[in-house]
């Protein structure tokens, strides 16, 4: 009994089951093979001289033949029934191309289409908080327009860039021309020629050492040292 018992509890694993339809069998399909050309048209019949065309040439032998009416009509007729007269595609208004009967995709998605459309440009990145264009904004100019200043538009878009000038020398004065007695450099700074005496070397190296001095007791001076020599010395 208790094998009967787990025999109905086995089952197969996952890994071992077998795909739905794997014992079915299936019939084979038996392909056509191609054919290497395909139906060709039945060749046009040879041109064979009317009997006019023929009396004409013993008669008027100098002449040429000129082809009988009937020959002459019959080609028209017949391809005036076989190919019908086609009428042209309607043309996009925006493009000018024509429209296909069957597109595979919309007309207005196609390259040609989108590159005819009026495209949208950027919005200006002049700083609207800048009190020079809130002044231009009230007197009526747009700065998205995409113009100049000016009633024709014509004038300057953009602002004119700010150059740092950082030295004294006065505008329109260029490099290596004279200053106040001295000689201007490239940067416009201006360099004048001094001489010192030994009286005024040496008063610079007595207030060089004193600053040096100055800083060394601000930056690692003590107060309660301070306070200790000076009691000492009292």
């Amino acid at each position: 009994m208790a094998n009967n018992e787990d025999d109905d509890e086995y089952f197969i694993p996952l890994q071992d089951q077998r795909v739905f339809g794997a014992g079915l069998k299936r019939k084979r399909v038996h392909f056509v093979p191609a054919t290497e050309n395909g139906p060709q048209a039945s060749p046009p019949k040879p041109e064979t001289p009317s009997i006019q065309d023929y009396y004409l040439s013993i008669v008027l032998p100098n002449t040429k033949s000129t082809p009988s009416p009937n020959n002459k009509q019959s080609p028209t007729t017949c391809s005036s029934s076989d190919n019908p007269p086609t009428l042209d595609p309607p043309l996009c208004p925006t493009c000018h191309l024509p429209l296909p009967s069957a597109p595979q995709k919309p007309h207005e998605s196609t390259l040609p289409h989108q590159l005819s459309l009026p495209h949208s440009h950027p919005p200006s990145s002049l700083p609207r908080q800048h009190i020079g264009l809130q002044y231009l904004c009230a007197h009526g100019w747009d700065p998205d327009s995409r113009s100049g200043l000016g009633a024709r538009g014509e004038g300057v878009r953009f602002p004119v860039k700010v150059r740092w000038k950082g030295d004294t020398v006065g505008l329109g004065i260029k490099g290596g021309e004279k200053v106040g007695g001295g000689v201007a450099r490239k940067g416009g700074k201006v360099k004048k020629k001094e001489k010192l005496g030994a009286k005024e070397v040496r008063k610079l190296e007595e207030e060089g050492r004193r600053r040096g001095e100055r800083l060394k007791n601000t930056l690692y001076g003590r107060v309660d040292v301070e306070e200790y020599l000076a009691s000492g010395k009292e």
